[in-house]
């Protein structure tokens, strides 16, 4: 098999297996009777994380576009301008989601009791 330093010889179906239960999905989670209790991860902290991943995802572009002009030779152009791909979808997502709860938000002001 042709090896490229590039593109890593990763086979992703092997660690899976069909006894394995994947990992906090079963069936507990979706009874009536577990529907009233706290997981212990609030909406806050799940929006904080989501934002601060968002926030990384900004900034790696121009860490890795200075290690280029330093001369680095494990990084590649290409991975500058996939880095600055990642994180424009990454702005449009917050962007369009941003959007989306504040429509949410104003249908649900404007509903009258």
């Amino acid at each position: 098999m042709i090896e490229n330093k590039y593109v890593p010889n990763i086979n992703i179906f092997s660690d899976l297996s069909s006894s394995m239960p994947i990992e906090g999905f079963s069936k507990k989670n979706f009874t009536a009777n577990n529907l009233n209790e706290t997981e212990g991860t609030s909406f806050k902290d799940v929006l904080s994380g989501l934002v601060s991943n968002l926030n990384d995802e900004i900034e790696k572009p121009d860490q890795l576009f200075n290690e280029q002009l330093m001369g680095n030779s494990d990084v590649d152009i290409h991975d500058v301008m996939t880095a600055v791909a990642k994180a424009e979808i990454g702005i449009t997502l917050a962007t369009q989601v941003t959007s989306k709860v504040v429509t949410a938000y104003n249908t649900v002001m404007n509903i009258s009791i």
